[in-house]
């Protein structure tokens, strides 16, 4: 029966984007680890700072980066225009952040003033964050080749270079960030620059490895910028829906963190949920990408499996809530583990159901129907964040750390019931596919 549903299911591919995903997350723990180990919690509180650098830098993301799937998509049958798609792309993706980045550098201390940063970590985190303002403009160019490779199906190389970044961010933590012996102790700004120096890498390695696919970013071809037309209309839409999502989540989850003086706590949690958790869903929402993308067809063929391996991922969950906080507490080296662990408890249920959103969504994106993400984000952050928000300025909502994350579950259970009632619709009336 079960081999029925899987009968097209790409195991190869999903394998490999789950080990794409597993080796950032074990640097990233390895780097809680180091963090761990510094005489004060100034590391964790500092480094949590960029889960709001990074949702300004996620906006533009979601309007460059997730339409790629659906638009570099249309040229892999024809070599020369992929290779336009794709250098062009580099060139404007690397200008739209290059704004951003300026952006971050000259704000960066009246936006932390506003986020509710420690005073007496303020000029710390003000360096941390300019660094990392310079590692993310240089890892944009490195997520785009990143994508080119998925459709690609060159698995091999993808993993090459997941594997160079993994190796070399766990050498730089240890050289730069840790408290051994052999360490120049930098400290938390250890981890930016460090990140700065792997992206550099990665970019030159990614660039040789396009190279090696007949796909040349320095040749002398006339560049054509015309498809771009459609990259910034579905993109456009995309970075609204982003926009509006985000700046919800900044306002109503990471101010009132900060406020709740939290961040330290929250950042660890989210960490251990997103990086190892959720590390199979997103690696299948990367896999639904590529195939809703490569043919609408697809989307019916494999459903089955997809909402199959999301529940049989939910089940182990269930099944590992007694090993967390052994984990969190010794390979994380978090010493408030139980809080950390508590607040994944309660958040455990919504993310279940944002794990079955996830399949949805991801179809969304890979057919290029960001227009449909955009409404659902609308009304999430319009009527809940938007009614909680007038609640706590008058004093009916009053945040702490259980309370943020329940409410931050609440909102992905509202928006993963709108997004399904829509993809059913729609698929009803045979409108989830826009048809040129």
């Amino acid at each position: 029966m079960l081999k029925k549903h899987f009968k097209d299911f790409n195991f190869k591919l999903f394998g490999t984007l789950i080990l794409v995903s597993l080796l950032p997350t074990i640097y990233t723990t390895t780097r809680i680890f180091f963090l761990g180990n510094l005489t004060s919690d100034w590391g964790f509180n500092i480094a949590s700072q960029l889960a709001w650098v990074n949702i300004f830098y996620e906006v533009v993301q979601e309007a460059l980066i997730l339409p790629l799937f659906y638009l570099i998509s249309k040229g892999l049958e024809n070599k020369s225009d992929l290779n336009n798609r794709v250098k062009t792309g580099l060139i404007t993706s690397f200008f739209v952040y290059l704004v951003m980045t300026i952006f971050m550098v000259t704000f960066t201390e009246p936006l932390l003033n506003f986020m509710g940063q420690k005073k007496e970590i303020l000029s710390a985190t003000v360096t941390y964050i300019r660094f990392e303002a310079l590692a993310i403009q240089i890892s944009v160019l490195f997520k785009f080749i990143s994508i080119v490779l998925i459709l690609l199906n060159k698995n091999k190389k993808l993993l090459s270079l997941l594997g160079i970044q993994m190796v070399l961010t766990i050498l730089s933590d240890t050289f730069l960030v840790s408290t051994l012996p052999i360490s120049f102790n930098i400290g938390v700004n250890g981890i930016a620059i460090g990140n700065i120096l792997v992206n550099i890498v990665l970019v030159i390695s990614g660039i040789l490895f396009l190279k090696t696919e007949n796909i040349y970013i320095f040749n002398k071809t006339k560049n054509d910028f015309k498809w771009q037309k459609d990259w910034f209309k579905i993109g456009g839409i995309s970075g609204i829906e982003s926009f509006v999502r985000n700046a919800a989540f900044t306002l109503m989850i990471i101010r009132m963190i900060n406020m709740v003086q939290e961040q330290g706590t929250f950042w660890v949690a989210n960490s251990f949920i997103w990086g190892w958790l959720l590390l199979p869903i997103m690696a299948l929402g990367e896999l639904i990408k590529r195939d809703s993308a490569e043919d609408h067809n697809n989307v019916d063929k494999k459903f089955s499996s997809y909402m199959i391996i999301t529940g049989i991922v939910c089940g182990l969950w269930i099944l590992t809530i007694p090993f967390w906080n052994l984990f969190v507490g010794k390979f994380m080296n978090v010493e408030n583990y139980i809080t950390v662990v508590f607040i994944a408890k309660i958040s455990i249920v919504f993310y279940i159901i944002f794990a079955f959103n996830n399949v949805v969504d991801s179809i969304f994106y890979g057919l290029g129907r960001t227009d449909l993400m955009l409404y659902q984000s609308l009304i999430v952050n319009t009527f809940f964040y938007g009614g909680l928000f007038i609640a706590y300025r008058y004093n009916y909502f009053v945040p702490s750390l259980n309370k943020i994350a329940i409410m931050f579950g609440v909102g992905m259970a509202i928006d993963s019931i709108i997004t399904f009632i829509m993809f059913v619709v729609l698929k009803k009336k045979n409108k989830l596919v826009l048809v040129k």
